[in-house]
């Protein structure tokens, strides 16, 4: 007969331990990013589309200006080309472009993004790279990269992504990201 413990808090809860004298227990496990759209609705997808990017162009931008880290956690691109190949860098400068505005997934949430995007076809001016962080290799098709290890961007440092080799074909490159909660 297994043996009931009490959670010791006057709840009247019971914990239930097994003949080998091991709680059992119950867990659901989630995704951070599911877990921050739920909760505290802000959690982000934001991506930019180029019909003719040229090697060395820079055709998406994302500068975090909000006060809480920024978590990328997973890349997403579509090209219609092989061997293209993308370099997620560092960015400074004040940068040029078309703006564009994230999209929250969680549409009910009312939030906003506290973040300067740029990109698209005109691509983005005026970035000082620094450091790649990632270069991704894709094939023509949709390809999905998901980080195993977080890229974390503070209040005003931002990322890039350069179009670095392919022959110029159509593109998306794209993210998913949240805000650290706490």
């Amino acid at each position: 007969m297994a043996e009931i413990i009490e959670d010791g808090l006057g709840s009247g809860i019971k914990a239930e331990v097994n003949k080998l004298h091991q709680l059992v227990v119950r867990s659901i496990m989630e995704l951070d990013i599911n877990h921050v759209a739920e909760k505290f609705g802000e959690s982000y997808f934001t991506q930019a589309i180029d019909a003719g990017p040229v090697a060395g162009e820079y055709t998406l931008y994302f500068k975090n200006t909000a006060e809480t880290d920024f978590i990328i956690n997973a890349i997403d691109g579509y090209v219609t080309n092989a061997d293209v190949v993308w370099k997620l860098t560092e960015a400074t400068g004040t940068t040029t472009g078309t703006a564009i505005v994230p999209v929250n997934f969680n549409l009910g949430s009312g939030n906003s993004a506290d973040a300067t995007c740029r990109g698209g076809a005109a691509g983005v001016g005026s970035i000082t790279p620094g450091t790649v962080l990632r270069t991704i290799y894709g094939g023509a098709a949709f390809n999905r990269f998901r980080i195993e290890a977080h890229i974390i961007v503070p209040k005003n440092f931002a990322v890039a992504f350069e179009y670095d080799a392919g022959t110029g074909g159509a593109v998306a490159i794209g993210f998913s990201g949240f805000y650290k909660q706490d």
